[in-house]
């Protein structure tokens, strides 16, 4: 594992604060980040986007953030998104499993989520997770939604209001491709 001490030599880093890494701290810890999605996804068979350590300096990968919370001086969590015109779009996490630092992870990325300029595309767990635990609001209007996905997108997407399956509350589900299949999601934040 990397340690953040490592290549933030430029000032002293204190311990448990989320940095915004550069384009070439990226290239440094690529590896490292990619394991902490690696893992965070691996119950739901990997991240979409995620294939191997090269995909983390995707371009459209604007916004990351990473820290090193827990006693070792290693890497422990990650989130990363993309700034869009409506804001920012958080797009996955990372982390290193171990649970203090998963809640301290989702406490961080929630309260970000209900600032303005930030949104997220959730379903399952994800759903529970910042919803229920972290108070981050629901977009649940259909035209607004409708902006964030943009034409291309929102054109195949087909609006619910209510979950289709009745598996989780809110208003505001829909369904559009990712990946090839057909996903349920919610978004959340503040636009």
């Amino acid at each position: 594992m990397i340690k953040l001490k490592d290549i933030l030599n430029e000032f002293e880093y204190p311990k448990g604060k989320y940095v915004k890494p550069s384009t070439t701290d990226l290239e440094d810890v690529k590896q490292t980040l990619f394991d902490l999605i690696s893992n965070a996804y691996a119950p739901i068979g990997g991240h979409v986007k995620f294939k191997s350590p090269d995909d983390i300096m995707n371009p459209g990968l604007t916004y990351w953030k990473m820290a090193d919370i827990d006693a070792d001086p290693e890497i422990d969590v990650v989130y990363f998104g993309k700034k869009t015109p409506i804001g920012i779009k958080h797009t996955g996490i990372g982390h290193d499993g171990d649970k203090p630092n998963i809640k301290n992870l989702l406490v961080k990325k929630s309260a970000e989520l209900r600032t303005q300029g930030n949104y997220v595309e959730v379903s399952g767990g994800s759903f529970v997770s910042y919803v229920k635990k972290g108070n981050v609001p629901i977009i649940d209007d259909e035209e607004t939604v409708r902006k964030i996905l943009g034409d291309k997108r929102s054109a195949g997407t087909v609006w619910h209001g209510e979950h289709p399956d009745g598996k989780q509350e809110g208003n505001g589900w829909y369904t559009r491709k990712l990946g090839g299949k057909d996903m349920t999601k919610i978004m959340l934040g503040k636009v």
